[in-house]
């Protein structure tokens, strides 16, 4: 159902482009800014199918690839989830708009609509003014040092979990069948800990030095990476269709992706016939 707005957009343009240019172009952006001038002849839930304007060649494009698709009127119907993650990130933070004209605007709150036929940015000027100005115009918004915030929660999960894994593993290595399983695991975990006289753990853990400098290095070595790669700087439309952004824009979220996995499974198994047997079932039992 997600992406029927999409291909409602995707026929409106031509509709609406009857009138005016029966060519008209589309232009495909990945996640690294490249563009590719197309014609879209469609999409699913996995692929993009189009024609390449430069050879006349049908081809395809992983739909997981694509960072949003847009048309010469600046009609837009496909957004991937890390646009929109990026969007949310930059949500009323304060920056600098850079604008396709090379002018900075600064803003100490920007908000976005999801209109995709008018596609537009609500801006909270400095000077206590708001205004819309077209999304398509923007090449890059840079924010604050706060947006840092996201590359700590990150160092800090990724260095607890390593650890986490680490004392499970340890666990099963050394696991004793004659003795019972909750003094086992016990033993592992409570080595993280720190000798707590109140909760009776004593002595300190002997990993636990570890983890009182490894996370904090860890959270600290994550923004720093991000200030290295200049993860404040999002960008939109390309200055360039030839020229790629500075830095990736996709946004790695295992959570996403267990749950787009899940989700394309679980419609590849509707679309069989045992699968829609089942699943015809289940709904007449929730109805």
């Amino acid at each position: 159902m997600k992406r029927l707005p999409e291909i409602f957009i995707f026929l409106l343009s031509f509709a609406y482009t009857d009138s005016l240019d029966t060519d008209v172009s589309h232009v495909i952006v990945d996640h690294k800014g490249n563009s590719i001038i197309a014609i879209v002849d469609s999409m699913d839930l996995n692929t993009v199918y189009y024609t390449n304007k430069s050879d006349n060649k049908v081809s395809t494009i992983d739909i997981d690839k694509v960072y949003f698709i847009y048309n010469d009127f600046d009609r837009v119907y496909h957004y991937d989830w890390s646009y929109y993650e990026n969007l949310r990130r930059i949500t009323n933070r304060t920056g600098e708009i850079i604008t396709l004209d090379n002018d900075s605007i600064n803003f100490k709150g920007i908000e976005f609509s999801s209109n995709r036929i008018n596609p537009e940015i609500l801006v909270h000027g400095t000077n206590d003014t708001s205004f819309y100005m077209k999304s398509l115009d923007v090449y890059k918004i840079q924010t604050d040092y706060s947006i840092l915030h996201y590359a700590a929660k990150r160092g800090f999960w990724y260095s607890f979990s390593a650890f986490m894994l680490s004392a499970a593993i340890d666990t099963r290595l050394k696991w004793t069948d004659s003795r019972r399983f909750v003094p086992q695991v016990w033993d592992q975990y409570n080595d993280l800990l720190p000798g707590v006289k109140l909760l009776n753990l004593q002595p300190t853990g002997v990993t636990f030095a570890s983890v009182s400098y490894l996370i904090p290095l860890s959270v600290l070595g994550s923004m720093l990476w991000d200030i290295y790669k200049d993860k404040r700087s999002f960008y939109f439309h390309p200055l360039e269709k030839d020229t790629p952004y500075p830095r990736s824009m996709y946004v790695f979220s295992p959570k996403y992706l267990i749950g787009a996995f899940t989700k394309k499974t679980l419609l590849r198994i509707e679309r069989s016939k045992l699968g829609k047997y089942v699943f015809s079932k289940i709904r007449k039992k929730i109805n």
